[in-house]
């Protein structure tokens, strides 16, 4: 396992971290990447390389300011589909999952190309968030995008409320300086998540750190968690 200052390292120079959650959670490695940082190579790379979900993640409180709600909230809402909002899978927690979206420019937008134009246009209206010109961002995200699309919006909670992919790709990306602004992808293998053994050959070879959730947890505990308040959403 590379230490948390080397993943630190790499998140601010737009390099890729391998980051394993918990034997006891998920146990399972997301690729994260800052959003500012997206490519075509990369999306291309999350895809062949990663294969899960490719998702873009921003927290919670940003997310309320341009109208967002947890998925489950929103269909909760539907008579018909309620039912299903009631359950939750072996690890426990709720999904992160809010709607996915397109960008309007896009062609279909499962293309390569696609996912890094809507991906990048998500994090301008997540730099306006931050900026707390919360009225642009609502504008230029109701403008500008479409749902259902190819790309799921996650939104991460405070660690002592969640600790999943999402919250500790956030808060990594935090602790590197960087906006609450990420891009994850489940590192999928056949059949089934690719194994931590698997995760240390491809850290070696594409020189990506893996990291381990309970050193981002250690590091955020030391510092204090409302990290958040940095980006006008406390």
């Amino acid at each position: 396992m590379s230490n948390i200052y080397e993943a630190i390292n790499a998140m601010k120079k737009g390099v890729p971290v391998l980051l394993y959650d918990d034997a006891t959670r998920e146990n399972e490695i997301d690729y994260v990447l800052h959003a500012s940082k997206i490519t075509v190579d990369r999306i291309y790379e999350m895809r062949t390389l990663a294969g899960g979900l490719i998702c873009y993640a921003i927290p919670y409180k940003a997310g309320k300011k341009i109208g967002l709600e947890m998925g489950y909230n929103i269909l909760s809402l539907s008579p018909n589909l309620a039912e299903l909002t009631k359950k939750t899978l072996q690890y426990g927690d709720k999904p992160a999952f809010s709607v996915w979206v397109n960008h309007i420019r896009v062609t279909t937008g499962i293309r390569d190309k696609d996912r890094y134009l809507t991906i990048r246009e998500l994090n301008k209206v997540a730099d306006l968030i931050f900026q707390g010109r919360y009225r642009e961002a609502r504008r230029k995200f109701l403008s500008e995008f479409t749902t259902p699309g190819h790309v799921p919006i996650l939104l991460g909670q405070y660690l002592r409320e969640r600790k999943g992919h999402t919250e500790l790709s956030l808060y990594l990306s935090m602790l590197s300086g960087l906006s609450p602004s990420v891009v994850v992808v489940e590192m999928l293998s056949y059949g089934d998540a690719l194994s931590l053994e698997e995760a240390r050959r491809i850290a070696q070879d594409k020189e990506y750190p893996l990291v381990e959730g309970s050193d981002i947890l250690y590091m955020v505990e030391k510092i204090g968690e409302d990290l958040y308040c940095r980006y006008n959403i406390c």
